[in-house]
């Protein structure tokens, strides 16, 4: 239910950065779908304030990073203008901070001391539905782009 009001942060900072033209209309129809959505699913749900401020965190940088990312396309003086140019560069910085928050908070150590790591045949199997996924991500994103 929070989760869509990443729509909303996304035109609010549309509207901070000038990349969209400030009108009532597109309020009112981003107001709708998160309106619509959220009766959808009132019902559903049991209050969680740290799951409301994590989903909220995450929504508002969801929000920034679409913004941000747009100024970096309309800049053509960075040689950004191509969405795969801009996978290429922005990829290997979002990887390496993933990558150094995954080895504090997952303790890396003990991940391979598991079962899923205790054959070469199991870390083949692992690797695969590891990489899988992430070519099905890096898709994604690109189409996004």
């Amino acid at each position: 239910m929070v989760k869509s009001s990443s729509l909303i942060f996304v035109l609010l900072f549309a509207f901070l950065f000038h990349l969209e033209k400030f009108s009532w209309r597109l309020v009112g129809v981003i107001g709708l779908i998160f309106s619509g959505v959220l009766l959808m699913v009132a019902t559903e749900t049991r209050f969680v304030l740290e799951g409301l401020i994590l989903v909220l965190t995450a929504s508002a940088c969801g929000g920034l990073r679409w913004s941000l990312t747009q100024l970096l396309l309309q800049n053509r003086k960075m040689g950004l203008d191509n969405p795969a140019a801009t996978i290429y560069w922005l990829a290997p910085s979002m990887g390496l901070t993933l990558a150094i928050i995954s080895a504090v908070v997952d303790s890396w150590s003990a991940i391979f001391r598991t079962a899923f790591f205790a054959s070469l045949g199991k870390t083949l199997e692992t690797m695969f539905f590891l990489v899988a996924p992430g070519v099905l991500a890096f898709c994604m994103v690109l189409s996004e782009f």
